[in-house]
């Protein structure tokens, strides 16, 4: 076969299918095919094939730059002339819509390893909404939402009900995996996949993420899988899954909290095995990280492995508190260095040791993000775990506090969560650098809760969530003017009048906030002192 995929959108997903002439009792694990593709300016890329029922393999494959791309396969059964060396080449356009995926290309760690951007560099602010067991429990086909009942839901189902919203919220990244030890996976459990499964339920979800302008984060499992699943077989399972789904616009997360305590119980050295078989699998070396279990830095520490690129941290909930400043310094401060990002922390009206509230969870994405996480993962209750009606008893343990999904969907810390996103954009957010508790930058009655950010000593945030915005600013320009004024993190707005100061002896006292309830204060040097320094 020498076959040609013509005018192949860059980064967009193409297919290939291998048919085989010769069956196999087992083909998901009796036969290994992968695909060289060889590209315009030196690239090589290999994919590996999945199996998606009778004799049927497909290669996914996403083009990354413009132009003629040749392929040529490789079957571990070489006498399969179907299967093994076959080859075609495919053409590459340029994207010419506006999904931000395809018009700047995947993720990738930034050149400074503190945040993430895209293939062409441009920075990526990381908006995350939790959906653990998405593949599981949201419906493609089906709407129970109120506003639909007795008709069709416009959007198609709940899981596009549910996208739509976060889209319009201004999420970034939906943050999920498969419950690998779910019967609905295997038709022999964990030696062979249900193929039907994925097409009509985890192909929809990831093909509808990916053009609507999602990065998946995307995960193998549960941690209790490791005691659950032989490890040859959640390898496989692992491998499977990029194949499936690695050239979607996706990053890895492992699983879920990879590093619990043993006797949860958990087995650290799977994971360990199955984040290799991610990494050797991966052909396009997306950011690959480990959702981390409630931990400080030293303990039970991830970050030396050679796949490990990211931090995905879990801050904790009720029972634990915000995280304090020193864990995040501590992340930060890792050598080698690379990006801290809170992935897991304060889920809105998620009972987890007490319900966590609005308030807490606004609190938690405004102390990370000026603690130098590069974005967010937001939860919330009825959807972080699905809760499809007031019924449903999963996870009833942590979702008593609301009733289903679209009551989840409706909780304002969501909408709080795109007031977060629309100020960090609006400036220069990778230019932050968290000053934590350094006393050569600010001095705080409330030290834990006054969080200091700053680009230099041109632009302060500081976020005061405690009783006392009472302290001392250090090293402003004394020969410039800063603009100061107080914003509202729940409604987006600024509290007053723009506040003219010029610094005296480098410092300036902090005056108290508008009410008792948390506040952000920015101060920023006059535009014509900040060009006076170019």
């Amino acid at each position: 076969m020498n076959s040609l995929l013509a005018d192949v959108p860059c980064w967009k997903v193409a297919e290939i299918d291998l048919t085989s002439h010769r069956i196999y009792e087992n083909p998901y694990k009796d036969v290994t095919i992968t695909a060289a593709f060889a590209g315009p300016q030196g690239q090589r890329i290999i994919r590996e094939a999945f199996w998606c029922g009778q004799n049927v393999w497909k290669v996914r494959f996403a083009p990354t730059a413009v132009g003629r791309w040749t392929w040529k396969t490789t079957c571990s059964d070489t006498t399969n002339t179907a299967l093994h060396e076959q080859s075609g080449e495919l053409r590459c356009v340029a994207y010419s819509g506006d999904n931000p995926v395809y018009r700047h290309g995947f993720l990738r760690v930034s050149d400074n390893h503190r945040h993430f951007c895209h293939a062409d560099g441009k920075p990526f602010f990381w908006l995350g909404d939790t959906h653990w067991c998405m593949p599981d429990t949201e419906c493609v086909t089906a709407c129970n939402h109120p506003e639909h009942v007795g008709k069709a839901c416009p959007h198609g189902g709940q899981f596009q009900h549910l996208v739509a919203d976060r889209k319009a919220k201004g999420f970034s990244v939906y943050q999920a995996y498969p419950s690998a030890s779910r019967p609905h996976w295997w038709t022999t459990s964990y030696t062979r996949i249900d193929p039907d499964r994925f097409r009509e339920v985890f192909d929809v979800q990831m093909d509808f993420l990916a053009a609507q302008g999602f990065v998946v984060a995307l995960g193998c499992g549960h941690f209790a899988d490791s005691n659950r699943i032989p490890l040859d077989d959640l390898r496989r399972w692992a491998r499977y899954l990029v194949a499936r789904y690695g050239a979607h616009p996706v990053v890895w997360i492992t699983c879920q909290e990879m590093n619990a305590p043993e006797e949860l119980p958990n087995r650290l050295d799977v994971w360990q095995a199955v984040a290799r078989e991610i990494a050797a699998a991966d052909g396009y070396e997306h950011p690959h990280s480990a959702h981390q279990w409630v931990l400080d830095v030293n303990t039970r520490p991830l970050g030396q492995e050679p796949w490990h690129d990211w931090f995905a941290l879990q801050g904790g909930h009720r029972n634990s508190g915000l995280t304090p400043q020193a864990r995040y310094k501590g992340y930060y401060d890792f050598t080698p260095t690379r990006p801290v990002l809170e992935t897991e922390a304060m889920y809105e009206w998620v009972d987890c040791g007490g319900v966590n509230t609005t308030d807490e969870a606004r609190q938690s994405v405004w102390k990370a993000m000026l603690c130098g996480s590069p974005g967010y993962t937001y939860g919330g209750a009825g959807i972080w775990a699905l809760k499809w009606d007031a019924a449903d008893s999963a996870w009833k343990d942590y979702n008593h506090a609301i009733g289903s999904w679209h009551e989840g969907m409706a909780l304002p810390g969501a909408a709080q969560m795109a007031v977060l996103r629309k100020f960090f954009v609006s400036l220069d957010w990778t230019a932050l650098t968290p000053r934590f508790l350094d006393a050569d930058w600010s001095q705080w009655r409330d030290s834990e809760c006054c969080v200091l950010a700053t680009d230099s000593n041109r632009l302060y945030l500081v976020y005061c969530y405690g009783e006392s915005s009472e302290g001392t600013l250090k090293q402003l320009d004394p020969k410039a003017t800063y603009e100061t004024r107080w914003f509202d993190p729940r409604k987006g707005e600024y509290a007053g009048d723009v506040v003219m100061i010029r610094p005296e002896n480098e410092i300036w006292a902090v005056p108290p906030k508008p009410t008792a309830a948390d506040w952000l204060l920015r101060v920023e040097k006059r535009a014509e002192d900040r060009n006076a320094e170019k």
